[in-house]
């Protein structure tokens, strides 16, 4: 046992003391007949303990100090006998468990069992008797890590010590853990003999070691479970603000409205007429998207939200219930004074501009208001009739708001009639043509005509065009009207035949008519089937049109006159007039709006502005044509300021395609 691992004594060491239950456990290797101290485990140290003198041992043990002189202290030794019972006594008592094993062979069958101890059976279950001529792997089973069997082999293919866990399995099938230390013992020779093992039961450690594990997977389950239902109830809080909350505004939307009212007009009678609803819609919202584009309007609209927010009260509901629609619900009030004060609140926080793209843009609102009493049984009626009032306030003009009333409703529904029939009306061909003459003022000459589009319903009757025109607009049918008129039109002037050959033809096209990508080859589609030479057709345009979209609209405005179309700029002098379009886009007439001409012979400010805009087209080189001339005071005034073309009842009042032929056969006659 010379050459044992000290790995493997240290650990024969400890096992000795433990069995010993002593404070301090040594190890004498015997060296020429001496012991000399190897190993030692305990509190005290090695000194504490110093070996007998000579003649202690000569006494006591019979072994003779050899070769001690006066110059050298004596060395002293044991007998072999003594030496070998000390080490069966230490293997004996010892708590872990000792095999010991023949050398070889490392393959199957492997090395032989040749010594097993006490704590060896008391661990394993096994007797002496049934393991020894047996091998370890009597202890090995189907758990049993095949990458720790592996580097064992490796070990013993190579001579080489190792410490090792490995799961064993008792007789009685039940598995354990060891703590393995392995060391290869050679006889005087060099040549190994036998393998010695150390075996220390790890089996509580293991348990104690998993159920740490276990605890702490259980603790890592048990957070990555709090994680996900922290993330559940976060999406659920999620999904549920998504469910009633505007993403662009972060107000509530039209679900938590609509949900809010029916829970209002379910309540008891006693609850009934103690709330208001007030719808809002931006005045002129979409020429914000159509000019600086739909971030723009985005932006706008969060700007909107925040302004309202400072407007209504603390326990009003403000919610974005469309593109640009907006409501607020006033509960506990049962007097509408209080829904017609945050409306004016809104209004008057409106009239400031909003900074958008380093711009100011200012957007007024109209407002419908609706009480809720006892009347309403469902909340698309409270949205509807505030819809209803809210485009009443609209008509009054932007920035204003109405209060619903049941005439309000009955004309809303004869609106949604008259949409519904003006559809018809185009499939059914139930409009008509009327022709209007332009004369040259002075000379009292037919220079040309204008073709208004007229509308005679079978149950209804006459239609007026001020009516028809905006709702083709609101439903957008404007275009295939427009289309119809032209075509229309161009096809009447050649049936005419040479009594209208001088005669220029003006047809009104609306401004979403010039913005459509077909516009110029529905005009080429009308000239060329009809025949009429480009010259003689003028287009009336409202100056709205530059409000959207400008220099898309200069580049049709130049592709007509390109074409040598005329383009006329109609009511001049009202709603968007600005001398800047005159600058900046090429036009060859005005027509002035008939307010100024009713107004001019009793204002002299009207007169002078007249007299300004006559100048104005003649420094230009453009034509002006007076609008809506019906009294001969107007007509006489007209030519005193020298206007060139004028149009209206007192000269010709719009008439059929027949008696227009007639007049001409009248004048040629």
């Amino acid at each position: 046992m010379t050459d044992a691992c000290p790995a493997a004594i240290s650990k024969l060491v400890r096992s000795a003391a433990a069995a010993l239950d002593c404070r301090c456990a040594v190890f004498y290797r015997l060296d020429s007949g001496v012991f000399d101290p190897v190993q030692s485990h305990g509190s005290e140290s090695v000194g504490a303990y110093p070996m007998p003198d000579a003649n202690w041992l000569t006494a006591h043990r019979g072994i003779a100090a050899a070769g001690a002189t006066k110059e050298s202290p004596p060395s002293y030794g044991w007998h072999q006998q003594d030496r070998l019972r000390l080490l069966e006594s230490v293997v004996v008592h010892a708590k872990d468990a000792v095999l010991i094993t023949e050398a070889g062979p490392i393959d199957r069958p492997g090395p032989r069992i040749v010594y097993c101890n006490a704590a060896f059976t008391r661990i394993t279950g096994y007797s002496e008797a049934e393991v020894l001529g047996r091998t370890p792997r009597l202890l090995q089973n189907a758990n049993t890590s095949r990458a720790s069997l592996d580097r064992l082999r490796h070990a013993l293919e190579h001579w080489q010590s190792i410490e090792i866990e490995l799961l064993n399995q008792r007789k009685d099938g039940s598995e354990f853990w060891v703590e393995l230390s392995i060391v290869p013992v050679a006889d005087e020779s060099g040549r190994y003999t036998h393998w010695i093992s150390v075996q220390r039961d790890a089996s509580e450690r293991k348990r104690a070691e998993q159920a740490a594990d276990q605890a702490r997977r259980a603790e890592a389950e048990n957070a990555a479970l709090q994680a996900k239902l922290r993330e559940r109830q976060r999406v659920e809080q999620s999904l549920a603000y998504a469910a009633f909350h505007d993403d662009l505004t972060h107000l509530n939307n039209r679900a938590y409205v609509m949900d809010r009212l029916r829970s209002l007009v379910m309540a008891d009678a006693s609850e009934a007429g103690r709330a208001s609803l007030l719808f809002l819609d931006m005045d002129r919202f979409k020429s914000v998207n159509d000019s600086l584009g739909h971030r723009a309007g985005d932006l706008l609209l969060m700007q909107m939200a925040r302004r309202l927010e400072t407007c209504v009260r603390a326990d009003d509901i403000l919610a974005r219930v469309g593109g640009d629609e907006f409501v607020v619900l006033i509960e506990n009030e049962p007097e509408q004074r209080t829904a017609i004060e945050v409306a004016e609140r809104i209004i008057e926080a409106f009239d400031k501009p909003f900074r958008i793209s380093e711009q100011d843009i200012y957007s007024s609102t109209s407002i419908g208001i609706v009480h809720i009493d006892a009347r309403y049984d469902s909340p698309e009626q409270l949205v509807r009739d505030a819809d209803v009032a809210m485009y009443a306030a609209k008509q009054g003009g932007a920035g204003n708001y109405s209060l619903f009333t049941e005439c309000m409703r009955e004309a809303a529904i004869e609106m949604l009639s008259l949409r519904n029939d003006l559809r018809q009306a185009l499939v059914d061909k139930q409009l008509t043509l009327a022709y209007q003459p332009i004369y040259a003022l002075g000379r009292a000459g037919c220079v040309g005509v204008e073709a208004l589009a007229r509308w005679h319903h079978p149950d209804r009757g006459g239609v007026a065009p001020g009516v028809f025109v905006p709702i083709a607009e609101e439903i957008d049918v404007i275009r295939e009207l427009g289309h119809w008129v032209m075509s229309q039109a161009c096809r009447q002037m050649q049936d005419w035949g040479s009594a209208a050959a001088g005669l220029r033809l003006f047809v009104n096209v609306s401004a979403r008519e010039v913005r459509d990508h077909r516009f110029l080859d529905q005009v080429d589609e009308a000239l060329r089937t009809s025949g009429l030479p480009a010259s003689r057709l003028q287009l009336e345009m409202t100056e709205n049109i530059f409000i959207q979209d400008p220099a898309h609209v200069a580049q049709v405005l130049d592709a007509l006159r390109a074409r040598g179309i005329r383009v006329v700029l109609d009511d001049f002098g009202t709603g968007y007039s600005s001398l800047s379009y005159l600058d900046r886009y090429a036009v060859d007439a005005l027509k002035i709006d008939r307010e100024f001409v009713t107004r001019m012979a009793g204002a002299q400010r009207t007169r002078a502005i007249m007299d300004s805009i006559l100048a104005l087209g003649g420094a230009l080189g453009v034509d002006i044509v007076a609008e809506g001339i019906e009294t001969q005071n107007e007509l006489d005034l007209l030519e005193t300021l020298g206007c060139p073309f004028g149009q209206g009842f007192l000269l010709a009042p719009p008439m059929s395609a027949g008696d227009f032929a007639a007049q001409l056969a009248v004048s040629a006659g």
